[in-house]
């Protein structure tokens, strides 16, 4: 099926052989579409020839991570002290 949407830059699609790639940059000026298969190997497409190709956005791993961070779950990095309870208020001298 042709593809109808404009390409997301930071979005990995699947073209018709299976290959994946990323696209790079989108020239909406020049209607170029640069990209990044997963090899490492550039390519650039022109923008008729991208609505013309079978394509199948894929969900990335990053996609899936920012959804876990947005979950509400506390940090890793954050240091909590449950000792530190008590540190505004001063302590008092045992005599």
């Amino acid at each position: 099926m042709p593809m109808y949407e404009e390409p997301v830059v930071g979005a990995v699609y699947e073209d018709e052989d299976g290959r994946t790639f990323e696209v790079i940059a989108f020239d909406e000026n020049e209607g170029t579409i640069e990209v990044q298969y997963e090899d490492g190997t550039p390519d650039e497409f022109d923008l008729d020839d991208w609505y013309g190709m079978d394509l199948e956005q894929l969900e990335s791993d990053d996609e899936d991570a920012v959804e876990e961070d947005d979950s509400g779950a506390p940090d890793d990095d954050v240091d909590v002290d449950e000792d530190d309870e008590d540190d505004d208020y001063p302590e008092e001298d045992e005599e």
